[in-house]
């Protein structure tokens, strides 16, 4: 009877614990998962502070298997190597570990390591490729599985697996079509490969792009820019970080209507137009404006637009920067 394949797995948010219950409630005959390895604990401000431990963590925990959180792969890689060395592995399957394995790591396994990438590689290779997608005014992301190699993202493609991206997905709603694709395709696509059935082809260089990880500060809007690139900003940022600018020098997050078109408003971008008395535009660098829902100033709860407009009795001139 044929052994099932020993996996290491390495990753950290909520998007990798829900494949790694996945693969371990529904493949245990083919895979066996021995250890886990994910970020360490993270201290977070929440009525004073508190170590948070990643979604992997506690799914593991819960799953009964042995977990690892090295502070540093790098410089504990021998020490453990030769831990996981005692439990057995075959090959490395990392999804959204968040940190780089050194080349030691790599190839310690003999099917060698490989990983589940947010992105069609080559395209948006990074920290935020499902963010980045939308950012970009993309239609179409998905999952790619490559062989990890020692450049970031750049090893051979094992298999491509896609995810259609509508015109009104935010980060919020695309995560969750993205998780139900993994589930769908991700083992498949890793049975190809431990087979040797899938057909590994190297990444077109020139064709690659890059993204890095999001910042509070990136939520910030410049209405200079044109109406769909704010669109897809607040679609990327949406729910984390979210976007906001300043009104009246003070801080305000904003929610955009995505089921409204903009509309052509001849303003001073970043204007503030009332239509129709309980509708507010903001007006954007190309002559477009877009619909806002709500608006949260800072310290103060989210607002519909007929109460901000109304609170705040605005007036002609009054600007978003």
């Amino acid at each position: 009877m044929t052994q099932p394949t020993r996996i290491v797995f390495w990753g950290s948010p909520a998007i990798a614990a829900t494949f790694l219950e996945h693969l371990v409630q529904n493949f245990s005959h083919q895979y066996r998962v021995t250890a886990v390895v994910t970020q360490t604990e993270k201290t977070v401000q929440r009525q004073g502070k508190a170590a948070v431990r990643s979604a992997v963590h506690e799914k593991a925990e819960a799953l009964g298997l042995p977990v690892f959180t090295p502070k540093s792969v790098k410089k504990e890689a021998d020490e453990l190597l030769k831990q996981l060395h005692v439990l057995g592995f075959d090959i490395f399957v990392v999804l959204a570990y968040g940190k780089i394995l050194p080349l030691s790591v790599v190839e310690a396994p003999h099917l060698k390591s490989v990983n589940f990438h947010g992105s069609l590689l080559p395209l948006l290779r990074g920290a935020s490729p499902i963010e980045h997608s939308i950012l970009q005014g993309f239609h179409e992301t998905g999952w790619t599985l490559q062989r990890i190699v020692e450049k970031l993202d750049a090893g051979d493609i094992i298999a491509h697996s896609r995810v259609a991206i509508a015109e009104n997905d935010t980060t919020g709603s695309l995560y969750p079509k993205m998780t139900t694709n993994l589930i769908e395709h991700g083992v498949a696509m890793l049975d190809a490969y431990i087979a040797g059935a899938a057909a590994l082809r190297a990444q077109d260089e020139t064709a690659a792009t890059h993204c890095g990880k999001i910042s509070a500060e990136d939520g910030r809007l410049d209405f200079t820019n044109p109406a769909n690139e704010l669109r897809n900003r607040y679609r990327a940022f949406t729910p984390r970080p979210g976007v906001f600018a300043f009104f009246r020098e003070k801080k305000i997050k904003l929610a955009f209507d995505l089921t409204t078109t903009p509309i052509a408003i001849h303003a001073t971008p970043g204007a503030l137009v009332r239509q129709n008395k309980c509708e507010l535009y903001v007006a954007c660098g190309d002559g477009q404006a877009m619909r806002i829902a709500t608006l949260t100033p800072e310290g103060k709860k989210a607002m519909a637009a007929t109460d901000f407009m109304n609170g705040y009795r605005l007036a002609e001139g009054d600007k978003l920067m």
